[in-house]
């Protein structure tokens, strides 16, 4: 069931509505849809849309499979010009619900955990480079500066269409990269905050296009330049944090619990191979496994929402990462550390880029994984990560991700020619 569910939402009250597009999203994050008349919508809601269920492979993509798509109702979000979207579930063709779908296999997991998967919500922080025609950053603008070029009026008018549909937006800036802004969201539920994060960044990448520019939310689309996070804000009603403002002894198990899995957690935040290009990479994005208050390299570090109230920010995803497997994993890796009453380490507050564990015995230093296999081999050594999600979901993410690295492996890339084609 979703958590938080609001009242459906029909389609009469929007008489200019069109079409209706049913989304759902592959093992890896891709969005897919099926375009329906507004006049078939309410059929939906109980009979469904048949679809070939092989689309969810994504690039992995190999028998065709007939499965059918519900519509959830309270996802209902009205896109202006006559089109709204739906968020859906999948199920198989004997309509049970399957558990190789994302969205199907987040509700699972909101189900099994109970109380504390309804309680938890987060903030996000959304952040994408915009290019020109020839993929070049639109503009130089500074971190938090005050531009009005067609970059601000991209992230203003994608907020606005945020807001229109429902989803709150709490700012927009420019970030430190060149033609890099930031979309900051308001706390929403587990499912919710997931169906506002795939439509945000179809939003904006329409927006973009609209005005002849092209989004992008790869991890570190540049050299040299800052990667892109997707920072979350999470808070489990009061359980994390005591009057103090300061964790609570369920809040310290729960943080343990994301720091104890967060090897395998990185299968899920950092998805792709070009993630490790922005882990390790600098101050603003973790390389190992520590909590903080003021040490923005941290894993998690404790932070205070937009409405004044602590939260732990959990520092490790970027925006490639498919948000239903992320905020189940996160969920259920915080959840197995108040089972198991996890004892959280000393905060770490240093800079890391100029600590050498070698030196001190002060702390001890786990570091993330260096590239995406190692990432996988940790997610399929965790019993925790691997329980909470259907085998045939964690086959399909594995396989396809394991052919995207061997196929990196073997292409040759533009330093290796600048490097060597001379030298050798």
């Amino acid at each position: 069931m979703p958590d938080n569910p609001a009242p459906e939402k029909p389609v009469s009250d929007h008489p200019a509505l069109r079409w209706v597009r049913m989304i759902f999203v592959d093992v890896f994050g891709g969005t897919h849809a099926v375009v329906l008349p507004a006049a078939r919508y309410h059929q939906t809601l109980t009979e469904g849309v048949l679809f070939d269920g092989s689309s969810l492979e994504g690039r992995a993509r190999h028998l065709e499979r007939d499965m059918v798509l519900l519509a959830d109702p309270a996802s209902l979000t009205v896109l202006g010009q006559g089109v709204a979207r739906v968020s859906c579930a999948v199920l198989d063709d004997r309509r049970r619900p399957w558990l190789g779908d994302p969205r199907t296999a987040l509700g699972s997991i909101i189900d099994t955990l109970g109380d504390l998967a309804e309680e938890y919500r987060a903030a996000a922080e959304l952040e994408f480079y915009l290019l020109d025609e020839d993929g070049r950053p639109i503009d130089r603008g500074d971190y938090y500066g005050d531009v009005e070029g067609p970059g601000m009026l991209v992230a203003r008018a994608a907020a606005d269409r945020l807001q229109s549909g429902g989803v709150e937006v709490v700012s927009a800036h420019l970030e430190a990269g060149p033609g890099q802004y930031e979309l900051d969201l308001a706390p929403l539920g587990t499912l919710a905050l997931a169906d506002a994060l795939v439509l945000a960044k179809q939003v904006v990448r329409h927006e973009a296009a609209a005005r002849g520019l092209r989004a992008t939310f790869m991890a570190r689309p540049f050299s040299g330049l800052p990667g892109s996070g997707l920072h979350l804000h999470q808070q489990v009603g009061d359980r994390l944090f005591d009057a103090r403002g300061e964790l609570s002894a369920e809040g310290r198990a729960f943080v343990a619990g994301q720091l104890g899995h967060a090897r395998g957690l990185c299968a899920f935040a950092a998805p792709n191979v070009n993630s490790y290009r922005r882990l390790h990479s600098g101050p603003e994005a973790p390389s190992h496994v520590v909590w903080g208050h003021a040490n923005r390299a941290a894993l998690v570090r404790l932070s205070v929402a937009y409405d004044g109230r602590p939260a732990a920010e959990v520092r490790l995803p970027d925006p490639a990462a498919n948000p239903y497997l992320l905020l189940g994993a996160l969920v259920a890796s915080g959840a197995d550390g108040i089972d198991q009453e996890a004892f959280l380490d000393a905060p770490f507050d240093e800079d890391l880029g100029g600590f050498d564990p070698a030196e001190t015995t002060s702390a001890q230093l786990h570091p993330l994984p260096r590239d995406l296999d190692e990432a996988l081999d940790a997610l399929l050594a965790d019993d925790v990560l691997v329980d909470a999600f259907d085998s045939r979901l964690l086959s399909r993410l594995v396989d396809g991700r394991r052919a995207e690295a061997e196929a990196y492996r073997a292409h040759v890339t533009s330093w290796e020619i600048d490097r060597y084609l001379e030298e050798a």
